[in-house]
C-alpha cells in the first residue's frame, strides 16, 4: 500500500473507542419475516438495557396516473393508514409483553425519508431494520422497473444504512 494513502495515525496501536447503551432504539418494521426478527433484535438488545423501543411503521401513499400526470389513491389512503396502525400496535403489544418500554410511530411519506426524519425527531441512537422487507417477499407485487431501481439504488435498509447519522444493525 502506498505510504501516502495511509492515514496519519496508521501505525498507531488500534483503539476501542467508548460507545454507551443507547437510550432509545427504533426498529423499522413492515410485518414482514426480516422485520420480524429485527423486532426480536430489538426485544434482545432491549432486554439487557434500560432504553425505550420506538417501533416505526412507514407507508407510501400510492399514486396513479391520471391523463398527463399522477394523484394519490384517496380510496386507499384510509385503508393503508388503518393496517399501518394496526401493526404498529400489534408490534407494541408484543414487545411491552416481554416488559419492554415500546411506543409505535406511524409515517406517511417516502419509507426510507420517513424512517430517518423519525430518527432524527425521536433522538434515536440505534436502528434496528430488516436488510429485505415485504416488497420482497411478495416479489410480483413489485413492478419490473421497480426491482431494476432497487439493484441500483439499493433498496429501503440500504438507503437507511447510507444515509443514517447513527449506528444501523440490518438483520437477514
Amino acid at each position: 500500500m502506498n505510504a501516502n494513502a495511509r492515514p496519519k495515525d496508521w501505525d498507531d496501536e488500534v483503539v476501542l473507542p467508548d460507545v454507551s447503551t443507547p437510550k432509545r432504539v427504533l426498529i423499522a418494521f413492515d410485518g414482514s419475516h426480516n422485520s420480524e426478527r429485527a423486532l426480536a433484535w430489538g426485544a434482545y438488545v432491549g432486554a439487557r438495557a434500560e432504553m425505550e423501543i420506538v417501533v416505526v411503521v412507514a407507508y407510501e401513499q400510492p399514486m396513479t396516473m391520471r391523463g398527463r400526470g399522477a394523484v394519490y389513491v384517496e380510496e386507499v389512503r384510509d385503508e393503508l393508514e388503518t393496517e399501518a396502525l394496526a401493526l404498529a400496535t400489534e408490534a407494541v403489544e408484543l414487545l411491552k409483553g416481554r416488559n419492554l418500554n415500546a411506543r409505535g410511530v406511524v409515517v406517511k411519506g417516502e419509507i426510507a425519508g420517513a424512517i430517518l426524519d423519525v430518527v432524527e425527531q425521536q433522538d434515536c441512537e440505534l436502528v434496528i431494520i430488516g436488510r429485505q422487507g415485504i416488497s420482497s417477499e411478495l416479489g410480483g407485487a413489485t413492478s419490473a422497473m421497480d426491482r431494476v431501481r432497487n439493484m441500483l439504488q439499493g433498496g429501503i435498509s440500504h438507503k437507511v444504512g447510507r444515509h443514517c447519522t447513527v449506528p444501523v444493525l440490518m438483520v437477514p
